[in-house]
């Protein structure tokens, strides 16, 4: 019995962490007006609604975690851009879901799988592993995955990005023991040029496809879903290690990234009066955020 759990567990956990960890509780706020309601404003210790509508009206928040205060800002671009249905005000903020009944079931699922099983087990963690450890173990999982940010800055023609990434990779191997240290940020000042095959899939100009709740991972879409499955076939540590030890380290890699954001998960979660529509457009304008810089600064290289 303890055995069949013990693997039931992993599954789960390794499913967090196909392809890489997910943006899954990384919550930029939305400006989403339908979900926040006014109350009295307290700038020092904000309540929910009152976060929000500070958010709202593009003001920081500060979100209360056991590991500290941290300021959540606002978004800077809207997600409006979608025709709003019949009957419905266009001064009201919409966004085409064609996939809301699915999307909202498997939210609801992933909430009750971070609440009973994930969360509880992120404290645990949290109370047996400092700090220190858990940002070395950061750090590694963040090495590991350099070659696959070399492969996808190479696929879009960013030669330099790729040289950094080939660079931070010897450096921190070796240097940086395995890269539990980053000695390439610190001491050579190379920095960090993440790029999953989703980043490419944009740079050739492949839509992301309608919005989409993945199971344990969270939001994403179409393009982000490719990139999270196909990324799983390729890791670097599949080709270093073989199964199941590979899903098992992938897995706890996940778990680790998880276990720094589930105290903002929940505030934020706490914070919205339907924290589907939240989370779903905090990550679309996360999305547009994004595309924005990229086009600017594509303006600013010509």
């Amino acid at each position: 019995m303890v055995k069949s759990v013990s693997h039931l567990l992993t599954l789960v956990l390794t499913l967090f962490v196909l392809g890489g960890c997910s943006s899954t509780t990384q919550a930029p706020p939305s400006t989403d007006t339908s979900t926040r309601q006014s109350t009295p404003a307290n700038p020092d210790n904000p309540e929910p609604n009152d976060a929000v509508e500070q958010l709202n009206s593009g003001k920081k928040v500060k979100v209360e975690t056991s590991q500290g205060t941290i300021e959540v800002e606002p978004t800077v671009v809207a997600i409006t851009d979608a025709q709003a249905p019949a009957g419905q005000s266009s001064s009201q903020v919409y966004y085409n879901d064609p996939w809301e009944d699915f999307n909202r079931s498997m939210f609801t699922f992933n909430h009750y799988l971070y609440s009973y099983v994930l969360i509880p087990a992120s404290d645990g963690y949290h109370y047996l592993v400092p700090a220190t450890v858990r940002d070395k173990i950061g750090n590694a999982f963040d090495n590991i995955r350099e070659p696959l940010n070399l492969l996808n800055n190479l696929a879009t023609g960013e030669f330099d990005e790729a040289g950094a990434n080939l660079s931070r990779f010897l450096i921190n191997s070796t240097v940086g023991l395995f890269g539990l240290f980053d000695p390439a940020s610190h001491w050579f000042d190379i920095a960090p040029h993440k790029q999953t095959i989703a980043d490419t899939l944009f740079h050739y100009e492949v839509g992301a496809g309608p919005y989409l709740v993945l199971p344990v991972l969270g939001p994403s879409d179409s393009r982000g879903a490719f990139s999270t499955v196909s990324e799983g076939f390729i890791h670097p540590v599949n080709q270093l290690i073989d199964t199941p030890q590979s899903y098992q380290i992938r897995a706890f890699d996940g778990f680790d990234d998880f276990s720094d954001q589930s105290e903002t998960y929940q505030s934020l979660y706490n914070k919205a009066n339907d924290p589907y529509l939240y989370f779903r457009n905090q990550y679309i304008q996360g999305q547009r955020r994004d595309e924005y810089f990229y086009y600017k600064e594509q303006q600013n290289e010509e």
